[in-house]
């Protein structure tokens, strides 16, 4: 009896979404055991990093009405004078203010927050507000720089295995077809950097339509802490520039896309790849951006055939976006 058609197509669109679930549950499982297998290697107290407490101290900075702004490399080493060794990170929150948060790991010493108060009002902010919490120490893996140095490269590295094992298992199962024509070299990087910028621009017009209708755009926590801290940024750029992008299009590109243009529908594979592309990255507010970048990687892997267009625009893209603190700071 002939298969019918739809019930076909059904099956081919319900794939990817399962291949994907199968994925990310795979690459949260191994990234538990990575991390874990992290604190207990590279943590100085072993094992026992897993059950102990990090002091989280956050101070709300808004400049008084002085002639001079007041600096915040400043405030941080206030902070730091008053609790040595802690761990300090400045982030802009909305115009002309800013949010300091500091983790230290024993008892903060008696009346420091107050000192700490006393000296940010004398350097020139108006009623720092402090706001301090215990948190388990492996909850900083993902706020503080200097942990994410130690936790992200194994977490990142376990999803981009899980990745790349789907993608190479379905597409032996599968076999989808590939594009007919390819571009050569010089076109693969015409394209895939025209693809980045077009990208960027497009994704940047609309969080500015999406703030002017009063949805808050902003860049997910732990992507602005890492921003905040140019060392650490620049140590883990390898794996945010290259390693991320490169597992992403082969799966989102090299098998979804593929799988549902020549399976599907050609609206279909583009669809359901942004779409997929949008929600894997966690950040719901954000999604209609994530879904035109993913729409734009899409079209630039149709225009030359090639796996290596999208890549070469996902890589761009990545590197600009990370470039951005370093251009703008002063």
């Amino acid at each position: 009896m002939p298969q019918d058609p739809l019930e076909s197509r059904l099956l081919v669109l319900i794939e990817p979404v399962v291949v994907l679930l199968v994925a990310f549950v795979g690459s949260m499982g191994l990234g538990f055991v990575a991390f874990f297998a992290t604190a207990v290697v590279l943590e100085d107290k072993g094992v026992g990093i897993l059950v102990e407490y990090n002091r989280k101290l956050v101070v709300s900075l808004t400049p008084a009405d002085v002639a001079e702004p007041p600096s915040l490399d400043e405030a941080a080493d206030i902070v730091r004078d008053v609790l040595p060794g802690a761990d300090v990170i400045v982030l802009p929150e909305e115009e002309d203010s800013w949010t300091l948060t500091a983790w230290y790991e024993d008892e903060l010493p008696e009346g420091s927050s107050g000192a700490i108060s006393a000296e940010l009002m004398h350097l020139g902010w108006e009623h720092p507000d402090s706001t301090l919490t215990v948190q388990p120490s492996l909850m900083a893996a993902m706020e503080n720089p200097r942990r994410m140095k130690l936790y992200l490269p194994p977490l990142m590295g376990a999803q981009a295995l899980c990745f790349i094992a789907m993608t190479m298992l379905m597409l032996r199962w599968r076999r989808p077809r590939a594009f007919e024509k390819t571009a050569g070299l010089p076109a693969v990087f015409g394209w895939g950097v025209l693809a980045a910028v077009g990208a960027f621009v497009l994704s940047t017009l609309i969080g500015l339509t999406l703030n002017a209708l009063g949805l808050e755009i902003e860049e997910q926590a732990w992507i602005q802490a890492l921003m905040s801290d140019g060392n650490t940024l620049l140590l883990l750029s390898p794996l945010l520039v290259l390693i991320g992008p490169i597992s992403e299009e082969v799966f989102f590109r090299g098998y979804v896309f593929r799988r549902l243009y020549f399976g599907a529908t050609p609206a279909w594979a583009y669809a359901v790849s942004a779409v997929l592309f949008g929600l894997i990255h966690l950040h719901w507010v954000g999604i209609p951006m994530y879904i035109t970048i993913g729409l734009m990687f899409c079209w630039v892997h149709r225009k030359t055939g090639t796996l290596w267009a999208p890549v070469v625009a996902h890589v761009v893209y990545n590197a600009g976006v990370l470039l951005i603190p370093f251009l703008v700071s002063p």
